[in-house]
């Protein structure tokens, strides 16, 4: 297999526990009656096609009008000779969070970047390494972004008789020029919870956050979670591998808060997760008995605090939202079961009193 290389690069209430515990058991019956990488996979790879990419990514710096020189090391863990072509690719994102590659002739940034050969052959179970130098004019200025792709070389022999290879993998280059009028600024476009009510845990959020500057930030944080009596329940990590976030571009962050006593979780099977006949994921309900104390119920608040590098000082972005975790399924069976109780005691009741008046009538009048 072709080791992943990623574009999203690495940088650098006081309730009382009487009530609760009432809930909790009543809770339990009801339950038990009524519960039922940012790279975009540029590698498609046969079974016996394994090389490892060493560094995964490239973060560098230059001042204008000079060169840097560096190298990508392949090994080939197979047992067969693999010829590779060499190339260099424009990295872009977008607001929804999108990296693409472009090979965009116009882009003559594309040509900063030489290789001494642009064809490599890794021999089997071998290290190969390729040089390249990226030269930077006195004209450069802020942020430039590039991948350099490797993909099966077709016009070397050895690609007809060897392992074959289909699509790419890409190696990503991050540039910064240092020059007056950096600007690293960002902004949350979005911080959500999937749901506002939900059953079980997990919870889980979307960060969306905004590169509105002119070179790469790397936000990073987390996700304080609050219950009754603004107690502090967890914390969420967000970005923790300090992911980088093109200018005019957005990057999408996840975080699942899944800490709790009885948590939802996809059903496996052979170690798949197993689906049903419309290719749903199955789900059920896990009981962590070490987590009995950790019953999710009521209303939380998600406090949001991110942190960015803007050259001189961190920067804070803050954002907040409010959720619910209410099993409510369970607690209209539980409702339904009590009120199905209620009046089949009342109904039982009626009949007795019944009966007896009629018993001490007949007594009474012999």
């Amino acid at each position: 297999m072709l080791t992943p290389l990623p574009l999203s690069l690495p940088a650098r209430s006081k309730m009382k526990y009487g009530i609760k515990k009432l809930f909790l058991l009543l809770f339990l019956t009801g339950l038990t009656v009524f519960s039922p990488a940012v790279v975009k996979a540029f590698a498609q790879t046969s079974t016996n096609y394994d090389v490892t990419v060493s560094p995964i990514y490239f973060d560098l710096s230059a001042n204008p009008g000079t060169s840097i020189t560096s190298k990508i090391r392949i090994r080939n863990n197979t047992d067969s000779p693999i010829p590779l072509k060499l190339g260099v690719e424009k990295i872009s994102g977008d607001l929804n969070g999108n990296i693409t590659l472009k090979q965009d002739k116009n882009d003559s940034t594309l040509s900063w970047i030489k290789f001494d050969n642009d064809s490599v052959v890794v021999q089997p179970l071998e290290w190969a390494e390729v040089p390249f130098m990226v030269n930077v004019p006195d004209s450069a200025a802020y942020g430039y972004y590039w991948a350099i792709t490797l993909a099966q070389d077709k016009s070397n022999p050895l690609a007809k008789s060897g392992v074959s290879l289909t699509g790419a993998a890409g190696v990503p280059i991050l540039l910064n020029v240092r020059k007056a009028g950096a600007k690293a600024e960002a902004k949350i476009l979005n911080f959500s919870v999937d749901n506002f009510v939900s059953e079980y845990l997990p919870v889980n959020f979307t960060v969306k956050v905004e590169n509105i500057g002119n070179i790469q930030v790397q936000p990073h944080g987390n996700i304080f979670i609050t219950g009754s009596g603004n107690k502090n329940l967890t914390a969420l990590d967000v970005n923790s591998t300090l992911g980088n976030i093109l200018p005019n571009s957005a990057r999408i962050f996840n975080a699942s808060w899944d800490d709790g006593f009885l948590v939802r979780e996809p059903v496996m099977q052979d170690g798949q997760v197993k689906v049903d006949k419309n290719g749903k994921q199955l789900e059920q309900i896990t009981i962590n008995w070490n987590k009995l104390t950790s019953f999710r119920f009521g209303k939380y608040t998600a406090n949001l605090i991110l942190v960015y590098d803007n050259g001189t000082r961190d920067i804070p972005l803050e954002a907040t939202i409010s959720f619910w975790v209410i099993p409510y399924k369970t607690i209209i069976g539980i409702v339904v079961t009590l009120l199905i109780l209620f009046f089949v005691v009342r109904r039982l009741i009626k009949t007795y009193i019944a009966r007896e008046l009629k018993k001490r009538l007949k007594t009474s009048n012999p």
